[in-house]
């Protein structure tokens, strides 16, 4: 009997150790809009989405969110054009919010920021609207530290061929 009692003690043990929690934590969320950049459409509504996105940036209504760089063609692990908006913890309640409501028809990924890249783009990624498949293989499977949603300079797109 205490054979059983020191082997079930024992397989206890190695279950807790084995099933550790991720203790890493979550810096911050990005926002990542996405838009059909050949589509005049469609590269227009973004192009004001983002100028709405940051217009609530400085109203102080997405407090701690900054919106990064309009990126005309595929770039990192997304298909299509896109935009990013990164917001800081503190700020995913209004962020989360403030894209529910007024994305449109535009699909936008959401995704932590951790130290982990390729599971915040896979296992822990939600989307509004339709979602997209993502090119993995330009992230990283440990950065060893997460981004942060530090303020950079907004800066206005440079206009396409279809713009002018």
């Amino acid at each position: 009997m205490k054979s059983i009692i020191l082997l079930v003690i024992t397989l206890a043990a190695v279950v807790l150790t084995t099933n550790a929690w991720d203790e890493s934590e979550i810096t911050g969320y990005h926002f990542h809009t996405y838009f059909f950049q050949n589509n005049k459409n469609s590269y227009q509504r973004a192009l004001l989405f983002r100028r709405q996105v940051h217009e609530e940036i400085e109203r102080g209504v997405l407090k701690g969110c900054r919106v990064n760089h309009f990126n005309v063609v595929p770039t990192g692990p997304h298909p299509i054009g896109s935009f990013e908006t990164c917001c800081n913890s503190s700020s995913l309640s209004h962020g989360m919010s403030w894209f529910m409501l007024n994305r449109g028809n535009q699909s936008v990924l959401f995704h932590p920021l951790t130290r982990y890249e390729i599971i915040d783009h896979t296992d822990r990624v939600m989307f509004l609207g339709s979602p997209l498949f993502i090119d993995l293989t330009p992230l990283e499977a440990d950065r060893h530290e997460a981004d942060t949603c530090d303020p950079i300079p907004y800066v206005e797109p440079t206009p396409q061929p279809h713009e002018q």
